[in-house]
């Protein structure tokens, strides 16, 4: 994923902060905000952002105008099309987080306002791995307690919601409630969602962070893919102290700065469906051993080189994939494309169903020549042994072309220590190693 950052105060040590999980594009020189934003420079449109972010702090020198504020978006909105341009609130999230928002130091020595925790709230908004709201109920998604009453349903929120999740996000209930005192809040008159719209409910007197560390277990993905919204600020300020890879929303929220690009290469209505499916998985796992849970799945696999309509999902892995990807390498569509059209490049691609339903496209490796450039799969079906099925499918290819040693790279990176030995059980050879990458070969007989 690309971002353009633009602000009215320095944001490098930002831009460092987001490296990992994202591609930074910042402009030359210091609060260059409106004159990049009116005139964007070549290295801009070379750039090409997938997003653009325009962090603006008005309690700082160089904060731009409410005019030039609306000319700066209209520019960038002409000049990228199609593109999202998102302005979060810095001052409702500077007084959310309190103080220790801002650092005097920073800002006489660097021109930088923010404290570094301040920094690490706002790269939540900016990385794009969000893909789950949890929301509370009382006072959240309606006005009033449910066991106390009527309530009065926040409509607008609710479907606000809802086309999110039409988009493919993952909504959640986090409630401390009793089950029973729900139900007339549900059917309530206006209400917009209902209990089927959320991939999982947690309805208890739990820490909410707790709970939501819970559902991530069941449904696979990590804690930071969460956006958490509540009306209580003590539960705000729980879930930050206990889970601080979860963005906490300010209330009332702006969830539109969590998912400017919901929907963009993502199954839509689809992912809730698939993630209710994979929750039963997990359900029919329980008391098996693996090979046995394998056998009752009745996987289907289908295995083969990557058609050009296939490009985008490919792309979508090589930026959302984190836990098994080798290299992590990040790649546009264009040079996915750009791969595929190079004789010197191959990539495979696995698809996988089960008796559950359709994973679809869930692993690619790229090959150049004859080194393994990419080995990417999501986390959806790791723990599956498909990395075998995938890997042997490419030697044979590779073996087709002539080729008949393979190498290939295992990088370090935040979150791929699970596939740290991936090789080494796949039977390459170990050539070198260092504190940051290992080196293998293959001979292929």
């Amino acid at each position: 994923m690309k971002v353009a950052l633009l602000s009215n105060v320095t944001v490098s040590v930002l831009k460092t902060l987001l490296s990992e999980t994202v591609d930074v594009w910042v402009p030359p020189g210091f609060g260059a905000l409106v004159e990049t934003a009116l005139s964007p420079p070549e290295e801009m449109y070379a750039f090409s952002p997938d997003i653009i972010f325009l962090l603006i702090d008005r309690k700082f020198a160089g904060a731009p105008s409410l005019g030039d504020e609306e000319s700066s978006l209209k520019s960038l909105r002409e000049c990228f099309p199609g593109t999202p341009v998102v302005v979060p609130d810095i001052s409702a999230l500077a007084e959310e987080i309190g103080e220790s928002f801002y650092d005097e130091r920073m800002w006489t020595l660097a021109s930088i306002p923010w404290s570094l925790s301040g920094m690490k709230e706002i790269a939540k908004l900016i990385a794009p791995l969000k893909k789950a709201v949890a929301v509370d109920l009382d006072e959240t998604l309606w006005k009033g307690i449910a066991g106390e009453g009527k309530v009065v349903v926040r409509k607008e929120f609710q479907e606000q919601l809802l086309r999110l999740k039409k988009k493919g996000v993952l909504l959640v209930a986090l409630s401390k409630n009793n089950e029973e005192d729900l139900a007339g809040a549900w059917n309530s008159e206006g209400m917009v969602l209902s209990p089927d719209d959320f991939v999982a409910k947690k309805i208890n007197w739990q820490k909410k962070s707790d709970n939501l560390l819970s559902v991530a277990e069941e449904l696979g993905i990590g804690v930071e893919a969460f956006v958490f919204i509540d009306d209580n600020p003590a539960e705000r300020a729980e879930m930050r102290a206990c889970l601080s890879e979860v963005a906490v929303s300010p209330f009332p929220p702006d969830i539109d700065t969590f998912f400017p690009s919901a929907g963009r290469g993502v199954m839509g209505e689809e992912r809730s469906a698939f993630y209710q499916a994979e929750r039963r998985r997990r359900e029919t796992a329980a008391g098996k051993n693996l090979d046995d849970y394998l056998q009752s799945l009745e996987m289907r696999l289908e295995i083969r080189e990557l058609s050009e309509e296939e490009v985008s999902r490919v792309s979508e892995l090589s930026q959302r994939s984190n836990q098994f990807n080798l290299t992590t390498n990040r790649y546009s569509e264009e040079e996915v494309l750009a791969f595929l059209h190079d004789p010197s490049h191959f990539i495979a691609v696995l698809k996988v169903a089960d008796r559950f339903g359709d994973l679809g496209l869930v692993a690619f490796v790229h090959a150049s020549g004859s080194h393994i450039v990419d080995f990417v799969m999501s986390c959806r079906a790791m723990n599956r042994k498909l990395e075998f099925q995938i890997e042997s499918f490419v030697e044979k290819e590779l073996k087709k072309r002539g080729v008949s040693r393979i190498t290939s790279l295992w990088r370090r990176t935040a979150k791929n220590a699970p596939v740290k030995d991936i090789y080494e059980r796949m039977g390459f050879t170990l050539l070198s190693e260092s504190e940051e990458e290992k080196y293998y070969e293959r001979i292929l007989g």
